[in-house]
């Protein structure tokens, strides 16, 4: 049910096309690599550059994000004037346009089997979590960045005990969720009382984003809309057995307990016999077994509900901790970080091919600016290399020496860069064309 995705899925190796560098970091380090005090200059204009341009051409994607996502919003004011479209086809491209910007920010999915089987035991949390996922149209998960981390597992008391394990970590998480609405009802047209059903009051066919940081795989299912703790096998162990053992003998007293105390309320209502000393202690005992039944069970109850209390702070707590962003907020991050994504592919690309020199094919410029990352940072990325060199040719950097690909000189490339810019904001053409 979920819209077609354009975005990359999730590979079977560790290696991704996020480049989990600070641009802050990255842009010295290169700059210091092969190159003069005033190519360093040169070079840091240049980044800033590319930036800003960057920033630029991410502007109507932000824009349109914003727009079509008042339409879906769970919550907050309404557009006063009718969509450009059916609320479908605005969806649609809602979708389309999240999709182009998150696979710019080197954004993968993970597949709709892999969430639907979300859920379930929680070693991380020592939790089992349930999300009802027919309830909603559409769950999808994104994520960028990914490594092995060790991890120590919370004991009962919520310190880390000595078992440990290795599970898989991502960068970044987002969630994107569409709540369902019964076929051939407008948006709107349900009662108040069914929109209620539905968390935080949203309304049918609305959408709901949320942006998740250093999540683990198997903290995942808790990101879901809905998720509930429920009882796992080894709590059922833990409070069913002492249960069951101290249930037997406060069962095999109860019935007798019980007659006990239906022979004395007879009698005191003058239904038969009459009430005896002995009769009298007989009772007091019995209510005695009864109120011991009765505490029994309520501790028992009790057991369970701080036990489930205590886990749903832990993924409460963890959920809140971790959390960046949400709905229309999540369009600026995801903005930000594509363009950060797209200025350190051309940088690098740019400065390999400029340092290093003229590159056979894409392929050696992959393999350098890969094992230039692992050595300078540490980090191994899926370098999108192909992306990089259609950037730089159409910004005007690109060239061709001897066969071999190439950039153009620090001072040309400033140059037309500053030519570029210009054209952007040049209104003198639509006035003459106006005046002619």
């Amino acid at each position: 049910m979920a819209a077609e995705s354009h975005t990359p899925q999730i590979s079977a190796g560790h290696r991704t096309a996020f480049i989990p560098v600070l641009k802050s970091d990255l842009i010295p380090a290169l700059a210091e690599q092969g190159m003069t005090a005033d190519q360093s200059g040169d070079f840091h204009t240049l980044a800033a550059f590319l930036g800003a341009y960057f920033h630029h051409d991410f502007y109507d994607e932000l824009t349109d994000l914003k727009d079509t996502y008042a339409w879906f919003s769970p919550a907050g004011p309404r557009p006063t004037r009718r969509p450009p479209d059916e609320p479908e086809a605005a969806y649609l491209r809602l979708c389309a346009t999240l999709e182009s910007v998150m696979a710019r920010a080197n954004f993968a999915e993970f597949p709709t089997a892999e969430i639907e089987r979300l859920g379930g035991d929680h070693p991380l949390l020592d939790v089992k979590t349930r999300t009802p996922l027919d309830a909603y149209e559409t769950i999808r998960v994104f994520y960028r960045g990914r490594r092995t981390e060790t991890v120590a597992q919370p004991n009962a008391l919520g310190f880390k005990s000595k078992k440990r394990f290795e599970t898989e970590t991502f960068d970044d998480v987002l969630v994107f969720v569409r709540f369902k609405q019964p076929e051939g009802t407008p948006r709107r047209a349900l009662p108040l009382a069914r929109r209620r059903s539905l968390p935080g009051d949203a309304e049918p066919g609305s959408v709901m984003i949320k942006l998740f940081r250093n999540i683990t795989r198997l903290e995942l299912p808790t990101l879901l809309p809905e998720v509930k703790v429920v009882m796992s096998r080894k709590d059922a162990v833990m409070l069913g057995g002492p249960a069951l053992l101290g249930g037997v003998p406060v069962l095999l007293n109860i019935i007798p307990a019980l007659s006990v105390v239906l022979v004395v309320i007879g009698a005191y209502l003058g239904f038969s016999g009459e009430v005896t000393q002995d009769k009298l202690m007989k009772a007091v005992g019995a209510l005695s077994v009864l109120v011991g039944a009765g505490a029994f069970m309520f501790r028992q109850y009790s057991n369970y509900s701080f036990r489930k209390l205590k886990y749903q702070k832990r993924v409460s707590d963890n959920v809140y901790f971790k959390n960046v962003n949400n709905n229309a907020g999540v369009f600026e991050t995801l903005i930000n970080a594509a363009e950060e994504q797209e200025t350190k592919e051309v940088i690098l690309a740019y400065h390999s091919l400029l340092t290093a020199g003229p590159a056979a094919g894409a392929a050696e410029l992959d393999h350098r600016i890969e094992a230039w990352l692992k050595s300078a940072f540490g980090v191994e990325v899926d370098f999108e290399v192909s992306d990089a060199l259609s950037k730089l040719e159409g910004l005007g950097l690109l060239a061709q020496k001897e066969g071999k690909i190439a950039v153009v000189p620090l001072g040309d490339a400033l140059a037309r860069l500053d030519t570029l810019w210009d054209r952007l904001y040049d209104f003198t053409q639509g006035r003459r064309a106006s005046a002619a």
